[in-house]
């Protein structure tokens, strides 16, 4: 979700957002030597709060036929990064993707993000020989508009649902996943659902459930004038104020209803069911996403791994201060 103070690199939103963005989940950079470890493990960097990942995945995965729109800025190893839309459940999903790699990976944004505005370390930095990186706009995010977004009950569904129909579009046999806040929630939805296309996945700032703690940090931000102004300016920049601050109250609610469900449940119960190798990762200075959280995360995914990181802020960090 979100941390106390620092930019993303790219976009910068309060709530659940992205690595290096508002909120502030901190910059998140994966370094193109990957070591040899036997799933992911994780080194955080104060200073600017990054959170580097070091990934080990060695997936299979078929290229991509890439529906070009636009080019980007050329990339490592002299690989572009691509732009374009693909129809997928009746909307048309943006992405962005680079590399050449066989091991597909797939990003997921935190709530009001975009690929572009929280994976920008990602987009730049992974090995392109390596990976094939595809970082998405869930539906009513960043350039996947129209539709406004909205948020009914099962919206976490809808946008695993989503993310998978999106990678399978492009031709991808399987993927891992990197997903955090909002994104890390989609994550683990896609993973119990879909477990024989997703293989490993590394998550933070998720929570499967909401508590009255919970909803008081929530509403603690409905009102985006309250946010910073370094926080607030790239989000204004890419959705304009009016539904900038429409979304972020919408999502207020949205995230909210869960509360009123029994035990506060988003996807706890689907937790067991998750088959791939997990990292959960989290940033013991965050003050929006309780220690309780990934703790749970970690008790009911078989098999998984919990990094704390102590020079984390939650993977980022935002304020309402000025």
């Amino acid at each position: 979700m979100q941390g106390e103070a620092g930019d993303r690199g790219g976009g910068v939103a309060p709530g659940r957002i992205g690595p290096a963005t508002a909120l502030g989940f901190s910059a998140c950079a994966l370094p193109a030597a990957m070591p040899s470890l036997s799933m992911m493990s994780v080194l955080g960097r104060p200073g600017v709060l990054r959170l580097r990942l070091r990934l080990r995945m060695l997936l299979t995965a078929l290229k991509p036929g890439v529906l070009v729109s636009q080019a980007g800025p050329a990339a490592a190893f002299g690989t572009s990064i691509t732009s374009a839309k693909v129809a997928v459940n009746g909307v048309h999903l943006h992405y962005q993707q680079t590399g050449e790699g066989d091991h597909a990976v797939l990003l997921l944004p935190g709530m009001l993000g975009s690929g572009e505005t929280d994976f920008g370390p990602q987009l730049k930095n992974l090995n392109k020989k390596l990976f094939t990186v595809v970082a998405w706009d869930p539906r009513g995010y960043g350039h996947s508009k129209p539709p406004d977004r909205d948020f009914p009950v099962d919206f976490f569904e809808r946008d695993a649902k989503d993310a998978v129909d999106l990678m399978k579009a492009l031709k991808f046999k399987k993927v891992s996943l990197l997903g955090w806040s909002d994104g890390g929630i989609t994550a683990l939805i896609a993973a119990a659902k879909y477990p024989s296309y997703i293989r490993k996945m590394v998550i933070w700032g998720a929570n499967a459930y909401v508590t009255d703690e919970d909803s008081v940090i929530y509403e603690g931000i409905r009102d985006v004038s309250k946010w910073s102004e370094r926080t607030k300016k790239p989000l204004e920049a890419l959705y304009g104020y009016d539904y900038f601050a429409r979304t972020c109250e919408k999502w207020v609610d949205g995230i909210s209803q869960f509360k009123h469900l029994p035990d506060g449940n988003i996807c706890r119960h689907l937790l067991p069911q998750v088959q791939c190798p997990t990292l959960i990762v989290h940033g013991e200075k965050d003050p929006l996403v309780p220690r309780f959280h990934a703790d749970f995360i970690h008790e009911h995914v078989k098999g998984s791994r919990l990094k704390e990181r102590s020079a984390l802020y939650g993977i980022g960090s935002w304020s309402c201060g000025s």
